[in-house]
């Protein structure tokens, strides 16, 4: 799914009228007083991200050498790796980062990148969702569908997009994307809580026609126009849904979407019990 829910210059840490973001939910970003840096060459960005998947962790020289190179290494892997470090170094520091928003530290066995609070995306984002979390089991429906809005329109496409897959950035463009799915289901049913069926049919229309075979949308779906009136769209959904699952996967629909299935059949009256997912 490749839905872009905001395209704007992302938050960042403010100081003394500065701000940085650092941005891994869609393509690698670096961000300066609103204003876009130029990125380094592919092996450089490939790097960056590597460190930024894991801030504040120290990376082994052998792990950074499978995330540049893979099962084609250099005879001189090592030595071209600490080139690329040198290389990374100079960036930073040359865009006025290193040292103050971001320090890239030689620590044994490789490289650390130190970040500062507040400039990546995927920091804050796991923030804001643990936030709406909290929010939402306290009962504060209203605030939880806030945070967690905040939290979905960091990502700006699938995450690390437009870098080469190795086996820690795939993982990690997995779990984002996959919270991030996550996180917006969770919206909805704060949403259907909140009583805006009517705002969400034309959302979850789209949701379901980039995502066909996705049966929380698909489910969802089905309560919002079910709240709407429209039962007959309801199962007009449901039966689209199914017919797809049976010719592309040759399943039939889980237990969400048939439980959502027989509810408006039976008349609904448990779809007004909806409270957001766990």
């Amino acid at each position: 799914m490749t839905a872009v829910l905001d395209t704007q210059t992302p938050p960042g840490l403010e100081e003394a009228g500065r701000k940085v973001a650092l941005r891994l939910l869609g393509p690698l970003e670096i961000f300066v007083d609103s204003v876009e840096v130029p990125l380094p060459q592919r092996k450089l960005r490939q790097l960056l991200a590597a460190l930024l998947i894991r801030p504040n962790v120290t990376v082994s020289n052998d792990a950074l050498i499978r995330e540049l190179w893979g099962d084609q290494l250099p005879a001189t892997a090592l030595a071209a790796l600490r080139v690329y470090v040198s290389q990374l170094r100079k960036f930073l520091i040359r865009h006025g980062l290193d040292g103050r928003w971001c320090t890239l530290r030689t620590r044994a066995p490789g490289y650390q990148l130190q970040v500062n609070d507040g400039i990546l995306d995927t920091v804050c984002f796991d923030r804001m969702c643990a936030l709406a979390w909290e929010s939402a089991e306290a009962g504060h429906i209203e605030l939880a569908s806030r945070q967690y809005r905040e939290a979905l329109a960091l990502r700006r496409g699938p995450t690390l997009e437009d870098l080469p897959e190795s086996p820690a950035l795939a993982g990690t463009a997995l779990l984002y994307d996959e919270a991030w799915m996550t996180a917006l289901k969770r919206r909805v049913d704060l949403d259907l809580q909140l009583g805006r069926e009517l705002e969400l049919v034309g959302e979850l229309r789209r949701l379901v026609a980039e995502d066909p075979l996705n049966e929380g949308f698909c489910a969802r779906l089905m309560v919002a126009l079910y709240r709407s009136g429209r039962s007959g769209d309801a199962l007009a959904s449901y039966r689209r849904t199914r017919g797809r699952l049976i010719e592309e996967l040759g399943i039939e629909p889980g237990l969400e979407l048939r439980m959502a299935h027989q509810t408006v059949l039976t008349d609904g009256a448990a779809l007004h019990e909806i409270r957001a997912s766990a």
